[in-house]
């Protein structure tokens, strides 16, 4: 059973045909072809609460990874990467981001479900990253606990794919959902006004996201 992850963005060019880029069905095809991907998956994302890296990149591919044999320049080039300036934006406007994820949490059986609910972050200053994920497995494990909605939830160390200017996130915390996101918002709203889950003062740099599947995986 696979454990690491690839988190693959893109953002169509503010200008032009909607159908003038690649469709996520050729990003599929040709990312199930380099070694290492076990299998991939395109989504739909929304924004629900946060404006840093990778919020407001519509448009999703994740694959799990054998991260023994992945091979990350494959992956790139697999992504239409070669003509990609600094930042991430092609001469064509599409805009792409990547993440390799190295799994670090208490679960190994992530297999792209089709509904996930994802919280990129990145360890303040005054943390170490080690430090940080000792503090999100038991954030992770508290708001399992507060919504039914969250079947279950896996964590990952970020490297980013190629390429990008400036800081973005070191850590993903994934969860299935199996219910509606206006059911989960609430019942972590509850659990935060009733004291059971707690923020930190420095818990300031991440981005959630609702990821829906647009169609089903394809193994490689």
């Amino acid at each position: 059973m696979s454990a690491d992850i690839l988190v693959a963005f893109r953002k169509r060019a503010e200008q032009g045909p909607a159908d003038a880029a690649p469709s996520l069905d050729r990003y599929v095809a040709s990312l199930v072809r380099v070694p290492g991907v076990v299998a991939a998956r395109p989504f739909t994302v929304n924004v629900v609460l946060g404006d840093r890296a990778p919020a407001f990149y519509p448009e999703l591919v994740m694959c799990e990874l054998d991260g023994a044999t992945f091979d990350a320049e494959a992956a790139f080039a697999a992504m239409d990467n070669g003509g990609t300036a600094r930042g991430g934006t092609r001469p064509d406007g599409i805009q792409l981001a990547a993440w390799d994820g190295v799994s670090i949490g208490a679960r190994h059986d992530f297999e792209l479900p089709g509904h996930l609910y994802l919280q990129f972050s990145a360890q303040p200053p005054s943390l170490s990253f080690d430090a940080y994920s000792d503090w999100y497995q038991v954030h992770q494990d508290e708001n399992i606990a507060q919504s039914a909605v969250l079947r279950r939830g896996w964590r990952y160390r970020l490297e980013p794919l190629g390429t990008r200017a400036g800081p973005g996130p070191t850590h993903l915390a994934a969860y299935e959902l199996e219910g509606t996101l206006e059911t989960l918002t609430a019942d972590l709203g509850k659990a935060m006004q009733a004291g059971v889950i707690s923020l930190p003062d420095w818990f300031t740099r991440f981005a959630s996201l609702e990821a829906i599947a647009l169609g089903e995986p394809v193994t490689a």
